[in-house]
């Protein structure tokens, strides 16, 4: 392949090149018996607004067009069952969407070959008719309608909906009933010639592999993509949340709490600030932390408790929440925890140790995900599509100071940019 960087510590390399348009990166695990092959295209649930003539024009389409598409690349010409064939071949298949991304990956001991070949043929042969188009409607609309008995699910839809007022990230990845039901095979597959142009696809591959093999099998089933204009909108979010605060009715014995912020884009540096951001969560309201005894001693919060960041280039967002039988106690604590850490000047400087022994257990987390194929390729695309380097993430990781958490944490708990939900 054409060049190749390594992971000094670690013996890692990953190799990169460009096969008939196609982003190719392989990272060679010698005597690993399982390999692993994630197909993934720059396409997620938030991309329902895009230009492909390089912005002079734009066209919106239906919430859920992505996920949609998911569904249906899986179904080949001749209605063929492409599950069937990868389980035959020893492989295990799958695929997710989310806000930013749509991925294709198998995992197998046997026949790695064969498998790479149908995944490739699978993703970039599009077979879309009003039939199958219509049939998959509904069993999309199925699938959206179960989750709205789902506490957690419908608690997160209305926390980013009270934390956005435009950007897509609001709505569910799978779309809603009506969304599904307004596209048409003609959306579908303007919104396929668009992302899934091999220039905007990013193959992973990790294993015991020959590239040589390897990349026959890519000349032989992807033909060269297409020059590309494509530009995706982006919106212009003020940096207040919607609502405040709201409740939803869902009959359930224990009430459910959500207490998010919104988070201003990250276009630049987003390795280092997600690492702070990934930080500061665990310092702050981690399980080793003073506010998680505490509140787990007095009863305030359980070990449902749990905590989350997001960022992206051009959203974040952070989450606290769990399940209270006085859910308005509980984040009136958080709440004025928050405050008490902003009021203090000491709270960080005395936590440096603290900060160092989470950075040691991050270390040692992303160490072990070499020990996995799976963990390997997924972590790679993702850090691929941010245009983060893998390779820079522990020495990025150790340069973080103190500083720089406080700093963060004092920039994104703002209560103008918060909202609080509760699920009873």
């Amino acid at each position: 392949m054409e060049n190749y960087k390594s992971l000094d510590f670690l013996g890692e390399q990953i190799y990169e090149s460009t096969i008939n348009t196609l982003r190719t990166y392989y990272i060679p695990k010698k005597g690993f018996a399982k390999s692993y092959a994630i197909l993934t295209a720059d396409y997620g649930s938030a991309d329902v607004e895009f230009s492909v003539n390089g912005g002079k024009s734009f066209r919106k389409y239906p919430e859920g067009i992505a996920h949609f598409l998911e569904h249906k690349v899986f179904e080949m010409p001749g209605g063929e069952n492409v599950f069937n064939r990868f389980t035959e071949m020893g492989a295990s298949v799958n695929a997710f969407t989310n806000h930013h991304q749509t991925s294709y990956y198998f995992s197998t001991t046997d026949n790695f070959a064969e498998n790479l070949a149908l995944l490739l043929q699978m993703v970039t042969t599009p077979y879309l008719t009003p039939e199958n188009v219509e049939k998959e409607k509904g069993i999309i609309a199925e699938e959206i309608k179960m989750y709205d008995d789902h506490p957690g699910f419908r608690g997160f839809i209305e926390t980013v909906k009270a934390l956005y007022q435009e950007h897509p990230v609001r709505e569910d990845i799978a779309g809603s009933v009506a969304s599904i039901y307004s596209l048409t095979p003609q959306d579908l597959l303007d919104c396929y010639d668009a992302f899934y142009n091999p220039r905007n696809l990013i193959l992973v591959l990790v294993g015991d592999l020959e590239p040589e093999q390897f990349e026959a099998i890519i000349r032989a089933n992807v033909k060269p993509g297409k020059p590309q204009d494509l530009v995706k909108k982006t919106y212009g979010e003020p940096p207040h949340s919607v609502k405040k605060s709201s409740v939803l009715d869902m009959g359930l014995q224990v009430p459910n709490y959500i207490y998010g912020f919104k988070v201003p884009g990250t276009p630049s540096n987003l390795l280092e600030e997600s690492l702070v951001g990934s930080l500061m969560m665990r310092l702050v309201f981690g399980d080793t932390s003073t506010f998680y005894e505490e509140s787990l001693r007095s009863g305030l919060i359980n070990d449902s408790f749990s905590t989350e960041i997001s960022l992206e280039p051009d959203h974040g967002e952070i989450f606290l929440g769990g399940e209270s039988r006085e859910p308005e106690k509980t984040m009136q604590a958080i709440e004025a925890y928050i405050d008490s850490v902003l009021a203090d000047p000491q709270f960080f400087p005395q936590r440096e140790m603290d900060l160092i022994r989470i950075k040691k257990a991050m270390t040692g987390s992303f160490m072990n995900l070499f020990n996995s194929v799976d963990a390997i390729g997924k972590t790679v695309t993702g850090m691929i599509l941010h245009e983060e380097e893998l390779f820079s993430y522990i020495d990025t990781l150790k340069k973080i100071h103190i500083s720089q958490v406080e700093t963060k944490f004092r920039e994104l708990f703002q209560k103008d940019r918060s909202t609080q939900v509760i699920i009873r």
